[in-house]
């Protein structure tokens, strides 16, 4: 009841909320590519031969993310290429994935200027932050702990199947 911003990056989009009083109060979409999406983990995991769950936790491990800023997927591409020929490690390569994910959604579709802007109570949600380096690193970039409902994966839907539900009766 207390929540300030909600943000959804599934596989394809980012959707986020500012809400205020208990209303939507402004809304925030990606406008390009999936670049920073789910597919866009998906899509660098299977390059690197891991299933996405494997390549996720691989990015909780890692000692030293690899700086590759929050570019286009086809950009990001040589970044990580040049990443391994500097000796970088595949956990590394991951955390750094899952915060140019994180750094994506957080300065370039919301163009948020610091964690005071987004509120206290910020819920996140969307397949992607089942992924625990992407939830750590987007509390981490923030200095906030967030909440993730257990059906984080299934929220927009399941929003709008009782939506449906509700019309319906």
């Amino acid at each position: 009841p207390n929540v300030d911003f909600i943000i959804d990056i599934g596989g394809q989009d980012i959707k986020c909320f500012k809400i205020h009083n208990g209303v939507i109060d402004n809304i925030f979409l990606n406008e390009a590519c999936s670049s920073g999406c789910g597919s866009f983990l998906q899509t660098f995991a299977s390059a690197l031969g891991y299933k996405i769950e494997d390549f996720a936790q691989l990015g909780l491990a890692a000692r030293k993310p690899v700086d590759l800023g929050s570019r286009c997927t086809v950009f990001m591409n040589s970044s990580v290429k040049q990443a391994q020929k500097d000796g970088a490690d595949v956990t590394d390569i991951s955390a750094g994935l899952s915060i140019s994910v994180v750094k994506n959604a957080l300065y370039k579709v919301i163009r948020c200027s610091g964690p005071q802007e987004l509120g206290q109570h910020i819920v996140v949600q969307g397949g992607t932050f089942l992924n625990d380096a992407v939830l750590r690193a987007f509390e981490n970039e923030l200095g906030v702990d967030v909440v993730r409902p257990d059906i984080a994966g299934l929220m927009g839907a399941y929003g709008a199947a009782l939506h449906a539900m509700a019309q319906r009766a």
